[in-house]
């Protein structure tokens, strides 16, 4: 289990590492990308010049097949991008809370981006199931010379049960990715890559089959 917590964060990092929280009233969002049952909501803020979004899908399976594959590290890495390392720092399968290091392999010419992140996962009756995480500072993992430190980050995923097959999933977050990286770059992310993720995640659920066992005791 300590493998597959790995990845809690990961996930909502990757899928909102270079984007702004969901803190402002929907009405300010925009259908950007509608393809695949896949949704993407783009939108700005006074202030900032990068584009903030919000994706939701259904995927065709149970909730905790959902759940169960975001918790799983070494598949994750399969339909993950840039994440090249995962790092258990502090967690206990009895409780809902766990600390984890984690670095990006951005594409050249950008540095890589590394961060610690504390996550919470909660259970909400039968039917729901989200994974809260922002980035702390933690003395057992020091700022490396050769990455960038993510200082600011938010992000989470919600699993709502529609029925015993059919798992709606949400995924929103905010993350200054500190440094220099071009505006341009930033939107197009924002854009494209939460629809591929999801795209991706689909197909791994049509080959996984994670259980109630499978999942840590805070969502039991």
């Amino acid at each position: 289990m300590f493998n597959r917590l790995k990845t809690i964060a990961g996930i909502c990092l990757i899928a909102s590492v270079l984007t702004t929280t969901m803190l402002h009233a929907a009405e300010q969002e925009k259908l950007s990308l509608n393809k695949n049952g896949i949704k993407v909501w783009t939108y700005q803020v006074t202030n900032n010049p990068m584009m903030q979004y919000r994706a939701e899908t259904i995927f065709n399976t149970t909730l905790e097949n959902a759940a169960g594959l975001v918790l799983d590290t070494e598949r994750g890495k399969k339909w993950i991008p840039y994440v090249s390392e995962l790092k258990v720092i502090e967690h206990s399968n009895q409780s809902d809370k766990f600390i984890i290091y984690m670095r990006l392999d951005l594409p050249f010419p950008l540095s890589d981006r590394d961060l610690v992140v504390e996550g919470k996962l909660s259970k909400i009756g039968n039917d729901k199931i989200i994974f809260k995480n922002k980035s702390i500072t933690d003395a057992r993992v020091p700022v490396k010379s050769n990455a960038v430190r993510i200082n600011h980050y938010e992000g989470d995923w919600i699993f709502q049960r529609l029925n015993a097959q059919q798992v709606k999933v949400t995924t929103s977050g905010f993350a200054d990715p500190s440094g220099s990286i071009p505006i341009s770059f930033v939107n197009s992310f924002v854009q494209q890559q939460p629809y591929q993720m999801l795209q991706k995640m689909k197909l791994q659920l049509k080959n996984s089959n994670y259980t109630q066992k499978d999942l840590p005791e805070a969502l039991h």
